[in-house]
């Protein structure tokens, strides 16, 4: 899927939209954690200047690079989080102080007190900016007793409650447990960043209404907190504490891994559905019997069902099985490898994947795409990430001119 072949609400480069945040200028002063803002943001049209220093932001040096090279422009963990940016190198704050006076959003990630020494703080630009928008994402948030304290997203993670809830409990082919566990990538720092990014278009929407920018805090704590979903409010509710259980999966015939959750999570219904699909294809074996039906008999005899599906698994391939418990009423998923998920054909069908041009390479690199569609107000994906300070020149004559 080419950039030019986009699926209705999102558009490659070069096409004539009008984006939601077309003609918003965002100043973005950020390390790793808060990159992702500043994405969204340009995707939905922001002009999105990523202000680096001579060295470039920290996310440039961390790997792993194209081709196994180091290079600040080949990053390919700062290439996720900087599609349709532009950076301008500005090696001292008069010049960051400058463009926040013509900027709608400012997104920062400093920590509490050195934006106010260094001049960049929401009381020093809102004189000179009144209708600026401010946020800082920081791990703490801005006061409290740990405002100080350092984070990475691993402790985020810990101390917001989801680690707890993640990870496998009793399984069951027998007892197989684990510590809790983290998810792969910076799931915390992601949500911060989403959650910034809300928080932006708000502060957008109540400008437009009071005509006055706003602070906003941030806390990456606070925004993992809010991830652990019903368990935290089980236990403020009833005072219960969510037990990792089971999430299995069953190993098909050609080896690939299919994620398979227990029926009775889903009420009664679904186990006939998938009950008549063992008996189709033969490997029903005692779940046939009519006290099957009963699910607390089934709780008590769950590894007979657990047998059942491993001999369906033993049947087919994993694509296969993956549509078979679909036509079931089963949400079971094939456990997809990066190269599959490229080539998914539902992904590919939604034109979610768009190619952007990298000159400097002499090639195209395909990018993940839109997180949705937006019909009227499409996504867009006009730039590569851009090379270290490659439009300073261009965002001094474009936002600073007299």
């Amino acid at each position: 899927m080419t950039a030019t072949g986009a699926a209705p609400g999102q558009q490659g480069p070069g096409a004539a939209v009008t984006a939601a945040l077309d003609g918003i200028r965002v100043l973005e002063l950020t390390d790793e954690s808060a990159e992702y803002c500043g994405r969204l943001l340009a995707g939905l049209g922001a002009d999105v200047v990523k202000v680096e220093p001579p060295e470039g932001s920290p996310s440039r040096h961390i790997g792993p690079f194209l081709d196994d090279e180091p290079g600040p422009d080949r990053s390919l963990a700062f290439w996720a989080d900087n599609v349709g940016k532009r950076s301008a190198v500005v090696p001292h704050d008069t010049g960051v102080l400058e463009l926040c006076g013509v900027a709608d959003v400012l997104v920062h990630t400093l920590r509490p007190g050195e934006a106010e020494a260094r001049g960049l703080d929401f009381a020093s630009l809102h004189g000179d900016n009144p209708r600026l928008v401010v946020c800082a994402v920081t791990p703490f948030g801005q006061d409290g007793p740990w405002a100080d304290y350092l984070a990475d997203d691993l402790v985020l993670m810990a101390l917001g409650g989801s680690m707890a809830a993640c990870g496998y409990g009793p399984g069951p082919d027998g007892v197989y447990d684990t510590p809790p566990l983290a998810c792969h990538g910076d799931q915390a720092w992601r949500t911060a960043s989403t959650y910034a990014a809300i928080a932006v278009l708000g502060a957008l929407a109540w400008r437009y209404r009071s005509g006055e920018g706003q602070f906003l805090d941030v806390s990456a704590h606070e925004c993992s907190a809010s991830m652990t979903e019903w368990h935290l409010m089980t236990y403020l509710c009833s005072g219960g504490v969510h037990r990792r259980g089971p999430h299995p999966t069953l190993t098909a015939a050609d080896g690939r891994q299919v994620a398979a959750l227990n029926p009775d999570f889903l009420g009664p219904h679904v186990f006939a559905g998938m009950l008549e699909m063992l008996e189709a294809e033969g490997v029903a074996g005692p779940l046939s019997d009519p006290a099957f039906a009963d699910p607390v008999h089934r709780a008590a005899n769950y590894r007979e069902v657990w047998r059942a599906l491993k001999r369906l698994a033993e049947k087919h391939d994993g694509e296969t099985l993956y549509e078979l418990g679909q036509g079931a009423g089963l949400p079971w998923g094939v456990i997809r490898s990066p190269e599959e998920v490229l080539a998914d054909r539902h992904l590919r069908a939604r034109g979610h994947f768009v190619e952007l041009e990298h000159p400097e390479l002499g090639r195209s690199v395909t990018y993940p795409g839109a997180p949705f569609l937006a019909h009227g107000s499409p996504w867009v994906a006009r730039r590569r990430p851009p090379l270290l300070g490659e439009h300073t020149a261009q965002v001094r004559d474009e936002w600073l001119a007299p």
